[in-house]
């Protein structure tokens, strides 16, 4: 007859299957199925790899897949990554567009197709550059160029804005005015654009998992700098002299900067600030007391903090640990419930089970180590999900929607399921992991004792979910000891007595059968039948003796249930059990607390919890941590090329006081999102984390604001050596760089 089964695979379809899909299958019934699992070379091209697997699934279905025979393509990350690419692709596209609409509505169109000239160029050498230096081009590489979009034309703007200064001043002929123009803001632009580039090399410097994340952002920005900075002094004012020269024919009375509007509205709005102490007292406090209130957000918990926003994918994974002691059919009943729940999710086009064995490896499991677990008590289901352009809810929604339906049945069958998102970055063994030591003389029972009060402790933190320990269910095994004395008066030798269990138990090979003209032979195996090797079974097997009398077992051996010893795991040479969950709608941070300071008041001494292990407060802190050293050692090296161009100590500071003052942009636009758009999934909050993308927001906005400032007080300066007094010439630079500095800041904001 057929084997035992170890194992069961089975697929199914969700009600977001459309009819070319189910081809003639049923959305309620569930089909046996086979996993083929391929994976492409190191350096080969995933979507070739992808694209030439379809092609050759297709020949096959032609020529030797039955016609009772169906394949489906459950996972195809070559087709993901091509669309991520071509979206990012798009977004590319739609960001140059933008920006030059931006310019052409508050600029002119003539301005805005000489400062979209640089564009292409720059990102041309910027992905020759790439090539080179042997990054590929996939979702960071592109993120790294969208990200560079809203720099790379800061230099071309300035550029183009002051040679239309020129020419509207009409002091010298068009050509001159052009180059007196450039070279007028030569030296803050050059300045601004290597304060730009300094403020990304630190993430080179990045360690962990998110350096190969952060690398082609400290090479790309700086590559696109350098080109924006080449064009802006030779591409840009060459255009700006054909294409804008007309200006002079056109009849125009006298431009004075002092009758604009914006010099008098910005007039009215600072020289009282200016001329007035105490106006500029109660600025300058109110000022102040936006930023502690901006950067207490954090602390305060009215701005979540998080290492990676949740990634909006196109699947979902369920991890099923039952205890040891569970046949495959008890988990496959788990699963076949959980798939009755997948059939009723609306986003739902396909779903795969795995009974008795783990899903195909992916990088989050082989981070996480399912594809590791083995055994009746373990399982998946792998949920496939619309596109997101064909849903509403994101995955992570759909994700936290399933989450309490989920968590009822694994209640009643009294095992842990896990619902497992696809992480944006590197993936970790959970979003918090407690790391449970004892001292030297305590036993790994000691340990596993304190590491359940950090279990019970967790699980009863509000948001905390999927509370799971590497100890496992307490179980037993049979152990039949076979007594020497009686089985020698039987006259049965104790090896007799064993291979006689053995041939029950795990079965012999007893030759094979050839089958007609087949050339393969079908094994044949001895066994006992499963129904009969249970205890009272086995015992009544008899075995022959010397004598040639047939001894039952249960004469010459006694049977034991013995408790099966725990794993012991271990970590820098020292004993450790680990505690893991995952945050349910909130910051892992704030459990991780909130459940730290409990478990401090319950230990008892010689017992520790480590958190910065193997979970996600790791990979967060170690990720802030470099990123705020980034930060930081970008800021020195910013102050230093200050103080070499202006030869001042005090002048660096003022220009880099706007680094902090972004902060009161940055959290409370972070709050007001959560306010705005921050909805719930049923009773479970969703917020808007601040993340490590948004740290890298952070470092870009530091160079922008340093670029506006260096060009804003270069030209002061200027203002000063023609005579003019400080609070006037504050004023007409302020007005005058108005214009150029907004449209930098919005091609940045549109840019992005």
């Amino acid at each position: 007859g057929p084997e035992e089964p170890v194992s069961y695979s089975r697929f199914g379809f969700g009600p977001a299957a459309k009819n070319d899909e189910l081809n003639g299958y049923s959305k309620v019934l569930e089909y046996p199925s086979v996993t083929i699992s391929i994976a492409k070379k190191k350096g080969a091209n995933a979507v070739w790899v992808a694209e030439k697997t379809e092609e050759r699934m297709k020949e096959l279905k032609e020529k030797i897949i039955p016609n009772n025979v169906e394949y489906r393509i459950t996972r195809n990350y070559g087709e993901s990554a091509n669309e991520k690419v071509n979206e990012l692709s798009k977004h590319l596209g739609i960001a140059v567009i933008t920006v030059v609409v931006l310019l052409g509505l508050l600029l002119g169109w003539r301005e805005a197709w000489i400062v979209a000239i640089a564009v292409p160029m720059t990102l041309a050498v910027t992905l020759f550059a790439d090539l080179a230096f042997g990054y590929t081009i996939n979702r960071v590489t592109l993120f790294a160029l969208i990200l560079s979009l809203g720099l790379l034309v800061d230099d071309p703007i300035v550029d183009v804005e002051n040679i239309f200064r020129h020419f509207k001043l009409r002091r010298f002929p068009p050509k001159f005015s052009a180059l007196f123009a450039v070279d007028e803001i030569r030296p803050p632009t050059i300045l601004a654009t290597f304060t730009v580039i300094v403020s990304f090399l630190p993430m080179f410097f990045i360690t962990g998992m998110m350096g190969p994340y952060m690398a082609p952002m400290a090479f790309n920005v700086p590559i696109s700098m350098l080109m924006s900075l080449l064009a802006a002094f030779t591409v840009t004012p060459w255009a700006a002299y054909y294409l804008l020269k007309h200006e002079y024919d056109i009849p125009a009375p006298k431009f004075e900067l002092t009758q604009t509007g914006i010099y008098k509205r910005y007039n009215a709005l600072v020289r009282p600030l200016l001329e007035s102490r105490k106006k500029s007292f109660i600025f300058l406090s109110a000022i102040f007391l936006l930023f502690l209130v901006s950067v207490s957000m954090v602390p305060l918990g009215l701005v979540p903090v998080k290492m990676l926003p949740f990634a909006n994918k196109d699947e979902i994974l369920l991890v099923v640990d039952a205890p040891e002691d569970f046949t495959v059919e008890k988990t496959d009943a788990v699963l076949a419930e959980l798939a009755a729940l997948v059939r009723t999710l609306p986003e739902a086009i396909n779903y795969q089970t795995y009974s008795g064995q783990s899903s195909p490896i992916d990088f989050n499991g082989l981070v996480r180590q399912y594809f590791l677990r083995k055994g009746g008590n373990v399982g998946d289901l792998r949920i496939n999900l619309l596109n997101k352009i064909e849903r509403k809810a994101s995955s992570h929604e759909i994700a936290l929607r399933l989450r309490p339906e989920v968590d009822r049945i694994a209640e009643k069958h009294g095992v842990i399921v896990k619902v497992v998102e696809t992480p944006p970055g590197p993936p970790v063994l959970a979003q918090i992991v407690a790391e449970v030591r004892g001292s030297e003389g305590a036993s790994y029972s000691d340990i596993i004792d304190a590491a359940r009060k950090v279990k019970s402790i967790l699980a009863e933190t509000p948001h905390s979910a999927e509370v799971d320990w590497t100890v496992e269910s307490e179980h037993e095994r049979i152990e039949i000891e076979v007594d020497r004395e009686k089985a020698a008066l039987a006259g049965v030798t104790v090896q007799d007595a064993v291979l006689t269990m053995r041939f029950a138990l795990a079965g012999e090979d007893a030759g094979g059968l050839r089958e007609n003209i087949s050339l393969e032979q079908i094994p044949i195996r001895l066994r006992l039948p499963q129904e009969m090797r249970s205890e009272t079974e086995l015992l009544d097997l008899r075995v022959r003796g010397n004598t040639g009398a047939l001894v039952p077992l249960s004469e010459i051996s006694c049977v034991k249930r013995v408790p099966v010893e725990h794993a012991i795991y271990h970590k820098d040479q020292k004993r450790v059990v680990y505690v893991t969950a995952e945050a349910s709608g909130i910051s892992p941070v704030n459990i991780l607390f909130n459940a730290d300071a409990k478990i401090k008041k319950i230990l008892t001494e010689g017992y520790e919890v480590f958190w910065r292990g193997e979970g996600e407060w790791k990979i967060t802190t170690d990720a802030f941590r470099d990123l705020g050293l980034a930060f930081g050692t970008a800021c020195v090296m910013i102050y230093i090329l200050l103080v070499a161009q202006t030869a001042s100590l005090a002048v660096p500071v003022v220009i880099m006081l706007a680094i902090p003052l972004t902060m009161i942009g940055v959290f409370p636009g972070f709050w007001i999102l959560n306010l705005i758009f921050a909805s719930p999934v049923g009773s479970i909050p969703n917020p808007i984390f601040f993340t490590a993308t948004g740290m890298i927001g952070l470092i870009a906005l530091a160079g922008i604001v340093v670029r506006n400032s260096i060009i804003l007080i270069d030209f002061i300066e200027v203002l000063q050596r023609e005579g003019k007094p400080l609070h006037d010439a504050i004023i007409e630079a302020g007005a005058t760089r108005l214009r150029p500095i907004f449209l930098t800041a919005a091609a940045a904001l549109m840019g992005a």
